[in-house]
């Protein structure tokens, strides 16, 4: 099985400044980079930003700083926010608060409010600093999201993303001016399948005169539009004949074949393109059958006969 993962890192850092009386802030922020989302699994990922705010000016001043942060790639205010991968799309939230149960809206937007900070300036002509993390999450239950690269880029009025600041002003009538500070969020989901154990049992036969099948199945998950191939090894014999593979007690014997097809015609072994199967992932568990029979031979001494069969699953 080759198992392949690609990770990439995006990160924007932004600012905006703008007087607010003799007083001049300047807003900075750091991208979120989501650890590689295996949407397979169905667990959320957590990652943190930091919003820094630094004002400069008269001396025993207060400045309230207005942070909002909105919704790009069409997401509602109010829902959940989007990051996207050509046409596929990853759903992820922001918040205020490391319990992720606050999110981080807009008070221009609409939808959840936005951040207030109070920055205290203390001495003259001084600066004060103060940083608020964002906590970011990825949820999961995505199965179906695809693989790639996914990015929301937080830019620009369409995002309304912005800051306003004054000094004594409620953020929710503030009219002061506003600009951005940029950021990106991006998650890396990698191409990902697995495949489930399975048992095919022939039953009881006293004697071994006619044909005896069976069918089981493997389950196979793979990424949403990821092509597979499914290949069966010859098992503990190494059978190069998928239709002469052996199940054994000591040295004894009993011969059986694999099939893709129900008629068992299309023998299935571990040469590519020739006599494995092949899919396309759903993002979901996919039922593969597997056709199993036992063609009529000689007899052996009773008792319970078994073999193992390797699955590789190649994408």
């Amino acid at each position: 099985m080759r198992l392949i993962a690609l990770f990439a890192v995006v990160m924007f850092w932004g600012f905006s400044s703008l007087p607010a009386g003799a007083q001049t802030c300047t807003v900075t922020a750091t991208g979120l980079t989501f650890n590689p989302v295996d949407v397979l699994l169905g667990a959320s990922v957590d990652t943190t930003g930091t919003v820094s705010v630094q004002c400069t000016g008269t001396k025993n001043t207060t400045v309230r700083v207005c942070l909002n942060i909105g919704y790009p790639n069409g997401a509602s205010p109010g829902g959940n926010r989007i990051a996207i991968s050509g046409t596929d799309q990853l759903a992820f939230q922001l918040y205020t608060d490391a319990a992720r149960s606050v999110v981080w809206g807009s008070y221009l937007a609409g939808g959840p409010a936005g951040v207030s900070l109070d920055v205290n300036i203390r001495g003259s002509g001084s600066s004060a600093t103060v940083n608020q993390t964002v906590y970011g999450r990825v949820f999961g239950s995505q199965s179906t999201a695809g693989f790639g690269t996914f990015a929301a880029l937080f830019t620009g009025t369409d995002a309304h993303v912005a800051a306003q600041y004054s000094v004594g002003a409620d953020c929710t009538t503030m009219t002061g001016g506003s600009n951005q500070f940029p950021f990106t969020v991006s998650a890396v989901v990698p191409a990902k399948c697995t495949v489930s154990n399975a048992t095919l049992d022939f039953g009881a036969r006293p004697v071994l005169s006619s044909n005896v099948d069976a069918s089981t199945n493997l389950s196979v998950s793979c990424s949403r539009n990821l092509p597979y191939s499914v290949a069966l090894d010859g098992g503990l014999t190494g059978a190069t004949d998928p239709t002469q593979r052996a199940m054994s007690k000591a040295s004894e014997r009993v011969y059986y074949g694999l099939y893709r097809d129900s008629t068992r015609t299309q023998a299935w072994g571990a040469t590519t393109n020739v006599n494995t199967l092949s899919g396309t992932g759903s993002g979901l568990a996919q039922s593969v059958p597997v056709y199993g029979r036992v063609p009529a031979q000689t007899t052996p001494s009773p008792g319970t006969y078994t073999d193992t069969v390797v699955v590789t699953l190649t994408y």
